[in-house]
């Protein structure tokens, strides 16, 4: 029987179109790979919206419109960069504990260095911050708050290392006698954020921390100004996010105590500079009179050994005059005897 001139309905495939199809197959892996960390470090980061009042290397400061339309903020409102550099210094975090994440504190513990408390700002930060902070909440209106990026680079440990990044997030807005603070993201960092996705592939029961606060709260220097009733808290957006309340009243009287006694401070030191002058001028003076009057004393008792000797050397004189005559009238009585009478038998 001769074969059929039919085609098979299952035709073999083509060799070239085989290995098109693969190498398509591993670009579009490696493809949704890359938009699968693009969507984490998106998620990760918060790119302002709103009016931007600065953005450069440092960070970005920006106005952003609060999700809670309940809240009417006291914007706009002057406060002075000196008194946000208080409030930003005197913030802190604490940890609660070590997650899984956690990899400073780790690292902290293993070089021991470990700090349950430490300022959430640093000093650079804090000059940074403040009076773009300022700036904004004099521009802001009664529906915007201030939010602010702060962006960290370390440098790689030796050549081989690359630089990275670390990003800090959050907000704040003046509310009654009170400045809320919101902080939602803590030195965020895209390479530690990337292996903890790798990890995860393995253990997906334990949800990633992209905001670094899971296991961190908020605390504030001085407490006499914090709000820790507050009666209107802000609406967080994930359960990670942390805030305060800060009554920005108390907390310019204490800096304004705390002025005080700076510009006190020299007037007291240059008093007592002068009273130690004076006393160490005193002692001086003081210690010259003893020694005068240890000198006179001296010379007066050498007057009186003098004087004693004096009449001592008159004394003797005088007594040796004495002998002399008294040797002298001896001699002439005896010279004044006569010499040739016999004494009788």
């Amino acid at each position: 029987m001769a074969p059929s001139s039919q085609q098979s309905l299952f035709p073999v495939a083509d060799l070239r179109f085989t290995v098109l199809a693969s190498r398509f197959t591993v670009s579009l892996n490696s493809i949704l790979l890359v938009l699968l960390c693009l969507v984490v470090t998106a998620c990760g980061t918060t790119t302002p919206t709103g009016k931007i009042l600065f953005d450069g290397p440092h960070g970005t400061v920006s106005l952003q419109t609060i999700s809670d339309r309940s809240i009417q903020a006291n914007h706009p409102i002057n406060l002075e960069p000196a008194l946000l550099t208080q409030l930003l210094t005197g913030i802190e975090l604490h940890d609660e504990g070590l997650g899984e994440h956690h990899v400073k504190g780790i690292q902290t513990l293993i070089e021991g260095k470990a700090a349950l408390t430490y300022p959430l700002f640093s000093e650079d930060q804090v000059q940074f911050l403040a009076p773009l902070i300022a700036e904004g909440l004099r521009k802001a209106t009664a529906n915007q708050s201030v939010e602010f990026r702060v962006v960290t680079t370390i440098e790689g440990s030796n050549r081989f290392q690359s630089a990275t990044t670390e990003t800090t997030t959050g907000s704040l807005y003046a509310y009654g006698r009170q400045l809320y603070v919101i902080l939602t993201q803590y030195n965020y960092n895209p390479m530690l954020t990337n292996l903890s996705i790798n990890e995860a592939s393995h253990r997906s029961q334990d949800p990633l921390d992209y905001s670094g606060l899971k296991f961190r709260t908020l605390r504030f220097t001085p407490k006499a100004a914090l709000r820790v009733d507050s009666p209107d808290p802000p609406t967080m957006g994930k359960p990670t996010d942390r805030f305060l309340a800060v009554d920005y009243q108390l907390l310019q009287q204490a800096w304004r105590n705390l002025e005080a006694k700076k510009r006190a401070a020299p007037q007291v030191e240059d008093r007592t500079a002068s009273v130690g002058e004076s006393l160490e001028a005193a002692r001086a003076a003081e210690a010259r009179a003893s020694v005068a009057e240890a000198q006179a004393r001296a010379a007066e008792a050498q007057a009186h050994a003098a004087e004693a000797q004096a009449r001592n050397t008159a004394a003797l004189a005088q007594e040796v005059e004495t002998l002399k005559k008294q040797l002298e009238s001896i001699q002439k009585q005896l010279g004044s005897q006569p010499t040739g009478q016999t004494s009788p038998k």
